[in-house]
């Protein structure tokens, strides 16, 4: 063996070695420090014999093969947890600043597929009608099989103005999208009112601001608030810290979230905060299966206290907490932690937020009387007769912008959130 070989699989075994006794201290019992040992040397040497000896020299440089064989263990671990390159943690790392290049698409990678979370409101992938569940299955024309993660995401970014081809595959469907790179500049926030001080929040992300953004749209309209509609849909996640903030301003005591790491023995939890808390004003959510992460946080806090209704499809169901970890060559890990639990215990993990009120969005216009006659005529909706609130909703509704006029999900929503006690879901 010569030197510049034992130089990098002492390097191998040191790191290696630093990785394992991490594991020791929290596992002495299961296994003995002289099985490890065994182990990792079995690994050094085979790295050695593949490197000094297999047919194609090219193929087995040690710096690749450090990293395939990373990449490899961390694959085996869940979805979420993922090798990064060099430059694609540069710019994960700045994501959550608010701006970052690319086509605009949050992706998770799910048993050897890459499936869109959801695409971010008004970038080149939401303009050209990328949906949530979409599978990626091609990029320029490369079958995405034959692609690492961290390869996934540099073929997805790129200069500004350039264009990327995407095969789709919806359902049985496939389709193909040419789209053109564009810096990436999110607002996480925009409101408007409704009608009738009934507030609505749309919330895309949640990033540094998040939180500020939405005090000051409810400040605005503080002095005629009667109601709040919080739209999540296609929201991919985003900051904790955001989430937590957000639900602490509805919620006036008890638990938010709890995330239980390793062994069940690291437990952080989240409780609500009395000041300054909006208690008065009824809620609705938004979801949809593009409503991930942070967006279940705030989404299960509020339903399991009661203080919302929430409406619209199941969500994601991407409950696992994942941390950065830088690596010496400039490389990054993105390792699963922990888990979130909403208040009363339930993990979002797989499972997602079934809404209180289930319905599909449909694309036709909304006929107000129809669907007062399907909601009084609802077994799962209890509604007081009541005139005057009918001819409200009516005319609320007639103000609505055409694009509204066409959400179904967000009537609802509008609905539990106006009538109050006289329309509630049982």
């Amino acid at each position: 063996m010569n030197r510049l070989s034992l130089k990098y699989v002492s390097v191998v075994l040191v790191g290696l070695y630093l990785l394992s006794g991490v594991v020791l201290a929290d596992d002495k019992k299961k296994d003995s420090s002289k099985d490890k040992y065994s182990s990792l040397e079995t690994l050094a040497r085979g790295m050695f014999y593949i490197e000094r000896m297999y047919v194609d020299a090219d193929k087995v440089e040690y710096p690749s093969m450090v990293t395939d064989a990373l990449s490899g263990i961390v694959s085996k671990l869940d979805p979420h947890s993922i090798l990064l390159s060099r430059e694609y943690f540069a710019q994960l790392t700045g994501d959550t600043k608010g701006k970052f290049g690319g086509i605009g698409i949050i992706v998770s990678q799910e048993k050897n597929k890459i499936i869109i979370v959801s695409p971010i409101e008004d970038t080149p992938a939401f303009k050209a009608g990328i949906k949530a569940e979409d599978e990626i299955v091609a990029i320029d024309g490369i079958d995405i099989k034959k692609l690492a993660m961290k390869d996934i995401s540099d073929h997805l970014r790129g200069e500004p103005g350039s264009k990327v081809k995407l095969r789709i595959k919806r359902g049985t469907q496939f389709i193909d999208f040419v789209l053109k790179r564009e810096i990436i500049k999110i607002k996480s926030v925009k409101s408007s009112m409704l009608a009738d001080g009934i507030l609505y929040i749309r919330i895309t992300n949640f990033q540094e601001s998040t939180a500020t953004e939405v005090n000051e749209a409810i400040a605005g309209s503080r002095n005629n608030l009667k109601g709040i509609v919080i739209d999540l849909r296609d929201n991919p996640g985003g900051l904790l810290e955001q989430s937590v903030k957000i639900s602490d301003m509805f919620i006036d005591t008890g638990l938010i979230v709890s995330t239980i790491g390793r062994g069940k023995q690291r437990v952080d939890r989240e409780f609500a905060h009395k000041r300054n808390t909006i208690t008065d004003p009824p809620i609705s959510v938004l979801v949809n299966n593009g409503s991930a992460s942070a967006s279940e946080i705030v989404t299960g806090a509020l339903q399991d206290h009661k203080r919302a209704t929430v409406v619209g499809t199941q969500s994601f169901g991407k409950g696992s907490v994942q941390t950065l970890l830088s690596l010496p060559d400039g490389s990054g890990l993105k390792l699963t932690v922990a888990r979130y639990y909403t208040p009363s215990g339930r993990s979002i993990q797989d499972k997602g937020i079934t809404p209180d009120y289930v319905i599909k969005l449909t694309t036709k216009k909304i006929d107000v009387d129809n669907m007062l006659k399907q909601v009084s005529s609802d077994k799962k909706i209890k509604m007081k007769k009541n005139a005057d609130l009918i001819n409200s909703i009516k005319k609320d509704v007639s103000s609505w912008s055409e694009d509204n006029k066409k959400d179904n999900q967000l009537f609802y929503a509008y609905l539990f959130v106006k009538g109050g006690k006289d329309i509630v879901v049982k």
